[in-house]
């Protein structure tokens, strides 16, 4: 995937490129936009969960230990995250 040349009418080649979007691309659309005026106005803030994540997590444990640890969770994780999405549309 290559980056796109900017054309005559920006707004207009985003808009129809989104009428090609279901719900959920949509929606990360969005959030990507919601992402890149923050970047702007406030530069990037720190993030307490990346922080932790860097400084306290165990570079010993693999993927494979995660997934097992999430397996034990009940429903689906995927579906709440995609019904959270839904709901902000």
């Amino acid at each position: 995937m290559g980056t796109t040349l900017l054309r005559d009418n920006p707004s207009e080649e985003i808009y129809k490129k989104s009428k090609t979007l279901n719900k959920e691309q949509i929606s990360q659309v969005l959030d990507f936009i919601e992402f890149l005026k923050l970047k702007k106005t406030k530069g990037l803030r720190k993030n307490a969960l990346i922080d932790f994540i860097t400084t306290e997590a165990d570079p010993e444990i693999t993927l494979n230990a995660v997934r097992q640890q999430l397996s034990g969770i009940k429903g689906n994780l995927a579906a709440t995250i995609i019904k959270g999405r839904e709901e902000r549309v």
